[in-house]
């Protein structure tokens, strides 16, 4: 029954996440690019779901176990019920503050607007340039690296 559960959650997961990510071709010509920004946040959204979705697996679990504790004949398996609930119930919290750190994330990545200005400074190099560090992102074939770059004028 469980295992349905978790098979039901994930299709519904990637139906949502599919739903988001597909546009009919008029959107697409009326916006070229579905940016990986979007994509990102879809990303981010289907993440939150299933931690939010394992942090109350993590909240039942605990539950049982505490019922189980509740009813230990000896002080010795109390106490490792107890403890394992106690992880357990530390799981779910966490589980679900992350879910909350994401569902924020991929909503602002979401609802942003274009960065078409920033696109169009990459594009010409006579734009003004202050002093200053700069953190940029580059795709290479083996994943995403970071560059952090200093201008001097």
């Amino acid at each position: 029954m469980m295992r349905f559960d978790r098979l039901a959650a994930a299709l519904l997961g990637i139906v949502l996440c599919g739903h988001l990510l597909v546009q009919p071709v008029e959107a697409e010509e009326k916006q070229r690019s579905f940016i990986g920004r979007r994509s990102l946040g879809v990303l981010f959204i289907g993440g939150s779901l299933a931690l939010a979705k394992q942090g109350f697996s993590f909240r039942n679990e605990a539950d049982d176990l505490y019922v189980k504790y509740q009813k230990a004949g000896s002080a010795e398996e109390a106490d490792r019920l107890y403890t394992r609930t106690n992880n357990r119930d530390v799981k779910s919290q966490v589980s679900w503050a992350l879910a909350a750190a994401f569902a924020l994330s991929g909503t602002r990545l979401l609802l942003a607007k274009d960065a078409g200005s920033y696109r169009n400074e990459k594009v010409n190099p006579v734009a003004k340039v202050t002093p200053g560090f700069l953190l940029e992102t580059q795709l290479q074939p083996r994943g995403i690296a970071l560059q952090l770059k200093r201008r001097f004028f």
